[in-house]
């Protein structure tokens, strides 16, 4: 009888410890875009590479369409430990690291090239400690999207004086706000999530983004104009909470970091300026968006005075000596 306790007992202890074994860690991930979104294959493709490599110890639970609240609410989250990762964007980055402004001032990245050599580069990993230090948020890496253009409701525009006096929803961010005035907009700050209601209802004219995601949040609903300025490159951002990185086992952080890098790698061909241009197709020929193409040459006109004057007074010029310098510019 002792003897088939025993057996019992081992057998139940080997399954329980089986159970535990192979449990599944679930992560809360926060993002605002919608489920259709096109970068939303980058976050698929760091879930794949991490299951494969923990024996499927984790599984990503992903929280579309602003549901945990906005970009920097959910920063605030990750901050306090509340939310374990973010599928973010640079724009609100300065908040909290002024630095983070040079990924955004006109003409410094521009072309994917000089992204890749900066942000996935030793000054973006700068950064990123920057950022770490000062939040507890930590980034795993800067993932490449294209570049940024205006979308309007009913607005005709033929050149660069057009835009003047147009309202244009913007993130809360002094560079934005900057670039946007300058542009000769009237830049109005608002959350992501609110854009649609605030075009359709006309508290705002439009609102500036990078194509494909305006396709993939069904913008052209409300908008049916586009303007392609390219005038801000902004960095999508692959965020952690500190608190919770290091509650991982540390093989596990390094699989982290290393399926973010492998799938920022892998990711991207299928954004920048291939699917900008695929996006801006469909927005014409599927949905009737009219598309103008402003004179690159003006807007660059606008922009280099202000570029060196805003990083003198943000106290963020040396890092756009840094860059220049890495870029040979």
């Amino acid at each position: 009888m002792k003897k088939w306790l025993s057996i019992c007992t081992t057998a139940l202890a080997l399954s329980v410890g089986a159970t535990a074994l192979h449990a599944e860690t679930t992560v809360r991930v926060g993002s605002i875009q919608s489920e259709e979104f096109y970068m939303n294959p980058y976050i698929k493709k760091f879930e794949e590479i991490v299951r494969e490599k923990t024996d499927n110890a984790y599984n990503f639970k992903v929280y579309y369409n602003s549901t945990l609240g906005s970009e920097s609410e959910m920063f605030e989250q990750m901050q306090a430990g509340l939310l374990d990762m973010m599928f973010g964007y640079s724009a609100i980055l300065p908040n909290y690291v002024k630095e983070t402004e040079i990924i955004g001032l006109p003409g410094l990245l521009s072309d994917f090239d000089e992204v890749h050599k900066v942000m996935n580069g030793p000054i973006g990993e700068d950064l990123a400690q920057k950022v770490l230090d000062s939040t507890g948020v930590r980034i795993l890496w800067f993932v490449d999207q294209a570049h940024r253009n205006v979308f309007l409701k009913d607005k005709d525009v033929k050149s660069v004086a057009d835009l003047k006096g147009i309202k244009l929803r913007s993130p809360n961010s002094p560079l934005y706000l900057q670039v946007l005035g300058t542009m000769g907009f009237n830049a109005a700050p608002m959350g992501f999530n609110e854009i649609y209601t605030a075009v359709q209802t006309g508290v705002v004219d439009g609102h500036e983004q990078e194509d494909p995601g305006m396709l993939a949040m069904k913008f052209y609903e409300v908008e049916n104009r586009a303007v392609v300025t390219r005038h801000m490159y902004q960095s999508a951002v692959w965020e952690v909470s500190e608190k919770f990185f290091q509650k991982l086992p540390e093989k596990d952080r390094q699989i982290f970091i290393d399926a973010a890098r492998e799938a920022g790698i892998w990711f991207r061909p299928l954004t920048g300026l291939e699917a900008e241009l695929a996006a801006r197709k469909e927005l014409e020929e599927k949905h009737g968006v009219k598309v103008v193409e402003l004179d690159q040459a003006e807007l660059n006109a606008l922009f280099e005075p202000m570029v060196d004057q805003y990083a003198k007074d943000r106290g963020i010029y040396d890092y756009v000596v840094k860059v220049r310098e890495e870029l040979g510019k």
